[in-house]
């Protein structure tokens, strides 16, 4: 869920869980900062997108995006910020926080903002690309699921790691990146699996990536997709990239981890590949003066 705040004033995980040990970088973090030019504006994002909280990028290199808690539309538009097509899905728009795609043509909407971590509706719609929708009404299939681990709704602070703002397809599964509030911050975005078909299911935790141990903003994960190589897994945050490779099969914890800390830090909240090495990304637009851009970056040279 989109969280009204304002970025200018906020100033060894031993949680084993059905047998999943937290995960542990596998070198040491590689942190690399990168200079305003290496970041493209793209174009300013169509007015309607005040929210924009997923990306993905459809064969025709066409963007879609949606927003957080307001309007059950996917938005599709080009490079100058132009819309080209809209698609309302017939579902309610609680929580919507990402897009994921699978080889076959499939589209995920992750719909399990979860910022109190007390939420027991957790679901993940799933539709044909929209660019093949010709109608303008779809409904999507339901993934519905609750966190395998978790008991309490919500738990005590020291274990508020059930939020969520990130999804990918990968394999013949669905990964879910959790946005960690944990209180004292603990560092780890936990790495939850399901089924890429319809049903009900509990979130199997599999893994867990240390990503920084705070503040708390400057590590939430906000954004997730793998490379269509399936060799690169990139993480976003408000104002980092975390870009993942060399992992053993789905293990991403096992992986070399680049942190690239970004120029300015806006609420970004959406992250797609176009190829192997080029990535965009959206942010909200706060305040009407802080970002609601779509931005391109090569992180060629910031793989390991």
């Amino acid at each position: 869920m989109a969280e009204k705040i304002n970025y200018f004033l906020f100033s060894f995980l031993l949680l084993v869980s059905q047998g999943v040990a937290q995960g542990l970088p596998a070198v040491k973090i590689r942190k690399i900062s990168i200079a305003e030019d290496k970041i493209t504006v793209v174009t300013t994002l169509p007015k309607i997108l005040k929210e924009a909280s997923g990306l993905y990028i459809d064969k025709q290199g066409n963007f879609w995006s949606h927003n957080d808690d307001r309007y059950s539309f996917l938005y599709c538009f080009d490079s100058t910020g132009t819309i080209l097509k809209t698609v309302y899905l017939n579902h309610p728009n609680k929580g919507w926080e990402d897009l994921a795609h699978d080889e076959n043509n499939n589209v995920y909407i992750g719909a399990f903002g979860n910022n109190r971590n007390d939420r027991k509706d957790l679901t993940i719609y799933k539709i044909k690309s929209p660019d093949s929708i010709t109608s303008k009404v779809t409904m999507g299939e339901t993934i519905k699921y609750q966190y395998s681990d978790q008991v309490s709704f919500p738990p005590a602070e020291a274990n508020r790691n059930y939020d969520a703002d990130a999804l990918i397809a990968f394999q013949d599964s669905l990964y879910i990146f959790t946005k960690n509030r944990t209180k004292p911050f603990t560092g780890f975005t936990r790495v939850y699996q399901l089924p890429q078909q319809h049903g009900e299911y509990e979130a199997e935790l599999v893994d867990s990536i240390f990503v920084g141990s705070g503040p708390m903003m400057e590590h939430w994960i906000t954004g997730a997709d793998m490379s269509p190589d399936k060799k690169t897994l990139v993480l976003l945050g408000h104002e980092k990239l975390w870009v993942i490779n060399n992992f053993k099969g789905s293990k991403f914890s096992t992986g070399s981890l680049s942190e690239i800390t970004l120029p300015d830090f806006t609420h970004k909240a959406g992250v797609s590949f176009y190829g192997n090495n080029i990535i965009y990304i959206v942010d909200e637009k706060e305040f009407e003066i802080l970002g609601g851009n779509l931005y391109r970056i090569d992180i060629s040279r910031y793989k390991n």
